[in-house]
């Protein structure tokens, strides 16, 4: 996954006001029903943009799972929750590409601009959802293959129908696909 993979160098890019204006990540993650007290796993966790306002939401009795393979990204997302006083509940976990390293099953599970980059899709998907409750929500977040204006290459991009096919396979029932800002798309649905 490494020639694909979002280098830790660009990590402000994360946090743009533009970025934040444009996703508002609290909103979304409210609106796609995360609630206090869920169990959030942030799969491609980055430096936080989504695990630190699902760590508000969540509250004091829920927990993020903030997992990412780059130890740069997790290290500022660890510093920027010091900064907001959310320590408590996010736990950092460093992973390999196909290996979650989790032992908490998930009531809610992001995977964020994150499933382009993924080399043996398969595998990573039956290694991730795993960590899925029955009725747990999965939701993804895509690069629009049909929209150039910026992200990764065109032929890196997965195409919603292609990503909706792979849930179907995995039980993930009542998906909808939506587009969410100028250049991507949001799939959601539910493990049954």
């Amino acid at each position: 996954m490494t020639g694909k993979r979002f280098h830790s160098s660009k990590k402000k890019k994360l946090f743009t006001e533009k970025r934040l204006k444009s996703l508002k990540p609290a909103e979304l993650l409210s609106e796609l029903d995360l609630k206090e007290g869920n169990i959030f796993i942030d799969v491609g966790a980055g430096n936080g943009f989504f695990s630190l306002p699902g760590a508000e939401i969540v509250g004091d009795s829920g927990k993020v799972y903030s997992v990412d393979v780059q130890i740069d990204m997790l290290l500022d997302l660890k510093y920027r929750a010091q900064q907001v006083g959310l320590t408590d509940r996010i736990e950092i976990v460093k992973s390999e590409d196909n290996d979650a390293n989790l032992n908490q099953k998930a009531d809610f599970m992001l995977f964020a601009y994150l499933f382009h980059e993924v080399e043996e899709k398969e595998k990573f998907l039956n290694n991730y959802f795993s960590f899925l409750k029955k009725g747990s929500k999965v939701v993804f977040i895509e690069w629009d293959p049909a929209k150039r204006e910026e992200g990764p290459p065109l032929h890196h991009r997965v195409k919603s129908e292609h990503l909706k096919s792979m849930l179907e396979q995995r039980n993930i029932k009542n998906i909808e696909i939506e587009n969410i800002d100028y250049n991507s798309y949001l799939i959601s649905g539910r493990k049954i």
